[in-house]
């Protein structure tokens, strides 16, 4: 009798560590979900990625190139 009480005082002592465990993980889960953006944008040596930053004219180029495609589209519809 006192083998099987001592058994099932340890299963309790495993289900409060199991518990406890489990509330530890799903905090450090939160913690992980905060900061996910945080953590994806480092690189996999640990080191922060930098921004690429593009110049003014490089966006004007961008633009005309996109406002000549969106044109050329309209141009073709009025046509067809």
């Amino acid at each position: 009798m006192k083998l099987l009480a001592a058994l099932q005082k340890e299963a309790r002592k495993l289900a409060k560590a199991k518990a406890s465990l489990e509330r530890q993980l799903n905090a450090i889960g939160a913690a992980v979900k905060a900061f996910g953006s945080t953590l994806a944008a480092e690189s996999a040596n640990g080191r922060k990625k930098r921004k690429r930053h593009m110049s003014a004219s490089a966006r004007a180029r961008i633009a005309k190139a996109q406002r000549q495609r969106c044109a050329k589209i309209h141009a073709a519809k009025k046509t067809a």
